[in-house]
């Protein structure tokens, strides 16, 4: 039997849902896609991908120094759990090149023991309508290295028939062959850096982390604005936000903006023309020369070579 499709007061109400969930920190919850391409379903989207951003924004590395950061791995994987796309990192601490990677079974790269514990949480996830994200410790089997111990955040994507699996972490360190764990020397703590010296200003930068991740779509406001919206220096701001993230405020605006775009490219049949609108872009021309300075291919391009069935 065909389920019945759901009015436009409906999906509003979807909508309103939604963002209620996001204002108190629910970043699991999810809009349920229909086939039905208009506004929104565009911003049903949206909502979606940005509950996933933000959701994935777990890690903080305010307590390390900047030349001794660890960077999170990122990887997707679909819904036979094979690998689709892998960030440089995991690259890195496979000791791996991508063709030697993607479109294998994540099981290549995993113990048997921590590969049956994820498999256990992703179909656990699977069989939940509203699955909070996973946190799991994973071991990785890098290429004529030690076992890799890592943490796990992970979490199940659904839009457009498809599923998806994001998983974001950072490496612990590598285990020798006694089996005794050697942690990392980039784990060291660093004492912070005077702009940060209050708990209360590092608070207020991770308020205008998250105020541009809900407002992508939107122009970045000036750091003078920024600065008074949020009771701050301007110079701790600038200073603040890029030991916290490794980047200036406008170079991470851009950056997740192209990210969320990519994404749409990538597995989402979105107009063109909707998705410049979505990622907060006021020309066409404009976002397709920005996405291709980035990603090599033109959004058009892109989604040819890139895009799955």
């Amino acid at each position: 039997m065909t389920p019945r499709l759901k009015n436009k007061e409906e999906r509003l109400e979807e909508l309103r849902k939604m963002i209620y969930e996001l204002a108190n920190g629910n970043f699991s919850h999810r809009i349920k896609l229909t086939n039905i391409h208009d506004d929104i379903e565009s911003f049903s989207l949206m909502l979606n991908m940005l509950a996933e951003e933000l959701g994935s924004f777990f890690i903080h590395p305010a307590s390390f120094h900047k030349k001794n950061i660890l960077k999170p791995y990122t990887l997707l994987l679909d819904a036979d759990f094979k690998i689709i796309d892998a960030n440089p990192i995991f690259l890195k601490l496979l000791n791996l090149p991508s063709k030697k990677i993607l479109l294998k079974p994540i099981q290549q790269f995993l113990t048997p023991f921590t590969h049956k514990k994820l498999l256990e949480a992703l179909n656990t996830s699977l069989n939940k309508e509203k699955a909070a994200p996973i946190n799991i410790l994973l071991r990785f089997l890098p290429f004529n290295m030690s076992p890799l111990n890592c943490w796990g955040y992970c979490h199940r994507l659904t839009a457009l028939n498809k599923t998806l699996y994001f998983i974001r972490g950072l490496p612990i360190g590598y285990h020798n062959p006694h089996n005794k764990l050697v942690v990392s020397k980039k784990a060291s703590l660093f004492p912070h850096d005077n702009s940060l010296q209050y708990q209360a200003d590092t608070q207020k930068i991770r308020a205008i982390h998250k105020y541009i991740l809900k407002h992508l779509h939107k122009p970045l406001p000036p750091i003078s604005t920024l600065s008074k919206q949020f009771h701050i220096n301007e110079h701790k701001l600038k200073k603040g936000f890029k030991q916290l993230y490794q980047t200036t405020i406008f170079k991470f605006h851009l950056e997740k903006r192209l990210e969320q775009a990519m994404l749409m490219v990538k597995y989402t049949s979105l107009p063109f023309k909707a998705i410049t609108r979505l990622s907060g872009f006021k020309q066409p021309t404009h976002f397709s020369r920005t996405f291709k300075a980035k990603y090599i291919y033109s959004p058009r391009h892109y989604r040819k070579k890139f895009s799955t069935p």
